[in-house]
């Protein structure tokens, strides 16, 4: 996403809506990727996306220990994991 072209900044759901819409797609037929809990993943599903955390095993802010999720999070640990939990979530 490019600020610049967005209204807001996430985790402001008008930035998933926009985005969405622009998309010319629902939010509940969305997903948002994102290794930042928060703005990426719950921001997401606030805003009707489903958000995958790509848990790196580190804060990206702080570089200490990652964010604790609860289990209701989809989270992969490499990119390369999304097309298998894109199949879970969609089963």
């Amino acid at each position: 996403m490019r600020p610049a072209r967005h209204p807001a900044a996430r985790p402001d759901p008008v930035t998933f809506a926009t985005t969405c819409r622009r998309m010319r797609t629902d939010p509940e037929h969305a997903v948002n990727v994102g290794d930042m809990l928060e703005s990426d993943v719950n921001a997401a599903a606030l805003a009707g996306l489903s958000g995958i955390w790509l848990d790196r095993g580190i804060d990206s802010i702080t570089g200490g220990p990652p964010p604790t999720a609860d289990e209701t999070v989809l989270r992969i640990e490499r990119l390369t994991d999304l097309p298998d939990q894109l199949s879970r979530a969609n089963a």
